[in-house]
């Protein structure tokens, strides 16, 4: 089975400029649930404990070198690195071909909605606190990945405090405090980028953990960071 993972598209103001709020798919293998975003969210999430930050220091293991495979389930400290694979949204169920790499949630930071001031939001988005996901993905294998419609850093995900999948927003224009960065096209071996992804968590609710599901092994199953 595949699911549609939802991710809302957020524009940045500037003189002349209209803003619009729309919603985008990527296809992932696995799990019968749909991903919900912080606007699904809103009218059923009550108050919870006040959100904390999550450390931001990497582990020495933040070196991208490969290694033996990363079972799924396991269960990391923030900084330190998997080793991982990736399948192309693109690619056919039935097709196994799948690619090598190291990936990393460097840190996990609460925000401010103050951060958004230039960003058209409706009435729930503005009561939601924006979290950010510092992410770092490696080539580790012999092979160029596949990056042209499938940027590796959105098969990240984000675990809120209630332990429901959170959508990414992504943010047209430069957004500074979390630079959403493309892969290197093409992304050779050796090569590596960092990202940042930008959650919208309604209801006083938190980001407390990043997870890799990447491929069809660790969809229901994933690598997680805490």
């Amino acid at each position: 089975m595949r699911r549609l993972k939802t991710t809302l598209l957020l524009a940045l103001a500037s003189a002349g400029t209209t803003l619009t709020l729309g919603a985008c798919g990527g296809d992932e293998s696995s799990s019968s649930s749909t991903t919900p975003t912080a606007a699904d969210t809103v009218a059923e999430t009550g108050p919870t404990a006040t959100a904390t930050q999550t450390a931001t220091t990497p582990a020495a293991s933040d070196t991208g070198n490969g290694g033996a495979k990363t079972p799924p389930e396991t269960e990391l400290k923030i900084g330190e690195a998997a080793h991982v694979t990736i399948k192309p949204l693109d690619a056919k169920d039935e097709d196994k071909k799948t690619y090598k790499l190291d990936a990393v949630v460097q840190s996990i930071e609460k925000g401010s909605i103050d951060d958004l001031k230039n960003i058209d939001l409706d009435a729930a988005q503005k009561k939601s606190t924006p979290y950010y996901m510092k992410v770092k993905v490696t080539n580790t294998g012999s092979k160029n990945i596949p990056v042209t419609e499938d940027d590796p850093d959105v098969r990240f995900d984000a675990t809120d405090d209630r332990g429901q999948d959170q959508g990414s927003v992504t943010v047209f224009g430069d957004f500074e405090r979390c630079d959403d960065r493309k892969a290197p096209d093409p992304f050779k071996p050796g090569d590596s980028y960092e990202s940042c992804l930008t959650y919208l968590i309604a209801g006083g609710g938190s980001i407390k953990a990043g997870a890799w599901s990447g491929s069809p092994e660790y969809i229901l199953t994933p690598v997680v960071w805490k």
